[in-house]
């Protein structure tokens, strides 16, 4: 499956650790604007003329958590996650030194470049992510795309960030009152219900237009999902921005929006109502969009009309983040139409190809295993295994995943679909397909003529199987 996620920096953090958990062979990327100029970021850009580092190195950050979880190198983590006040004049050197304590020794030279920069003398490096003077400087001189490979090469995970545009484009912010707010750093901090953002204003450095590549990806994509995330530093600006929403307008595939949690500080006191009219007036069109609702989110954002597709599910609320398993639940069983499941009575599966794989690579057998527990454990008797496989297959197969059948909660119909097993045993048979010994009889000879091949099995009654 071709996953494409439209968010910021963390809106995506959830997210992506539940799709790889759910979905490891799935090809997930991100798409994201790079025009955060905030704090640290900001003072990057200015030093290096590149675009914002730190939404791009946030993704990357959460790709390594997902991806290694308890055997992340500290190492690594120390180098993304810690924020340190530098002596003013000894940057270099300070800097250095935690280069060579996590084993990046190899960067130092692109810190010296960093400092080496006509602007950087005018900063004082204080609250300072050493990772984002690294990016930027190597954005300065790799590029930014050269730079994304090099990490996720380095650190052992997808690349799969994918910038919008190359521009160099600083935001701004217009308010209904017509006020402008200048830069957007303070926007994520605006808080003003009284006064609300309305308009992104865009300031273009350079131009190179759109990129290519995250065209591509929404042309090709199975599923689009417009990920939580800052709606106007994040997600409007990225859709917005040279017109990309028409690529998202004509995808011909599953699209799902997710909301907030909780109100942001850009847009304090607004509804989701509100921000599906910001986003129909930016261009994009919704009438293929589900727009997926968390029962435990905040009530001014899980309000429905009866105009726009919703679908609400519980998918946790953690100080405003979702719960990473039910996230992609929900976004999972909304792309398969299932997001109704829980009124279902029965709900049935094929096995072979379906639930098991029958090409039982390492990988494809931990999904197996995985299809077994999530259909036993979630489902549990409103599961239904139909399957023309012999029992003795299936179960096989099951006990490479749970110890005693008896902890089976699942229907399974096997033995060529008439035989009904249930904790291991066999319950039943569809009476109205027993034959007699005449046609019995009557069988094996045109088996026989044709060279068709025969197969008895299952205990009682013995079932037949013909193939060609």
């Amino acid at each position: 499956m071709k996953i494409v996620v439209l968010s910021g920096g963390s809106g995506n953090d959830a997210l992506i650790k539940g799709l790889k958990s759910f979905c490891p062979t799935a090809e997930i990327k991100v798409i994201v604007n790079a025009y955060d100029n905030g704090k640290s970021t900001g003072i990057c850009r200015a030093v290096t003329n590149t675009l914002g580092v730190s939404d791009i190195r946030k993704n990357h950050e959460r790709m390594y958590i997902a991806v290694y979880g308890d055997q992340a190198d500290h190492n690594v983590l120390e180098f993304y996650k810690n924020r340190y006040n530098f002596t003013k004049g000894k940057e270099v050197e300070e800097i250095s030194v935690l280069l060579q304590k996590w084993g990046m020794k190899e960067y130092i030279k692109y810190c010296k470049a960093f400092f080496q920069n006509p602007n950087a003398k005018k900063y004082d490096y204080k609250d300072f992510s050493v990772s984002n003077i690294i990016y930027a400087q190597m954005y300065c001189e790799l590029g930014y795309e050269k730079t994304n490979h090099h990490f996720c090469a380095k650190f052992g995970i997808d690349d799969f960030v994918v910038l919008n545009s190359f521009d160099n484009v600083y935001i701004k912010a217009k308010t209904a009152s017509g006020y402008l707010i200048e830069d957007e750093g303070e926007t994520v901090f605006w808080n003003n219900p009284n006064d609300k953002i309305v308009k992104t204003i865009y300031q273009v450095e350079s131009h190179f237009g759109l990129n290519p590549k995250a065209i591509e990806l929404v042309d090709n994509a199975d599923l689009i999902i417009i990920s939580t995330g800052t709606f106007w530093s994040s997600i409007q600006p990225t859709i917005e921005y040279l017109d990309f929403y028409k690529y998202l307008n004509r995808a011909n595939c599953s699209k799902v929006w997710v909301m907030n949690n909780e109100e942001d500080g850009d847009s304090f006191g607004v509804n989701n109502l509100e921000f599906i009219k910001f986003m129909e007036d930016t261009g994009l069109d919704l009438t293929d969009f589900k727009i997926l609702l968390n029962t435990d989110a905040a009530v001014s954002l899980k309000i429905k009309d009866k105009v726009h597709n919703f679908v609400e599910m519980s998918m946790g609320n953690n100080k405003g983040k979702h719960d990473g398993e039910k996230f992609a639940r929900a976004i999972l069983l909304t792309y398969y139409g299932l997001q109704d499941a829980a009124s279902y009575d029965k709900i049935l599966f094929d096995f072979d190809d379906t639930i098991w794989a029958r090409n039982q690579g390492e990988n494809l057998q931990n999904i197996s295993r995985q299809n077994i527990r999530l259909i036993n454990e979630n489902l549990k008797k409103r599961a239904v295994i139909i399957s023309g496989n012999s029992y003795k297959s299936i179960e096989e197969k099951i006990k490479n995943v749970y110890d005693s059948l008896k902890v089976i909660e699942f229907d399974i119909w096997a033995d060529a679909n008439t035989t009904l097993y249930q904790k291991g045993k066999c319950v039943g048979f569809i009476k109205d397909l027993v034959i007699d010994e005449q046609q019995k009889k009557y069988i094996n000879e045109v088996a026989n003529k044709f060279g068709l091949k025969i197969k008895e099995f299952g205990k009682q009654p013995v079932n037949y199987k013909i193939k060609p």
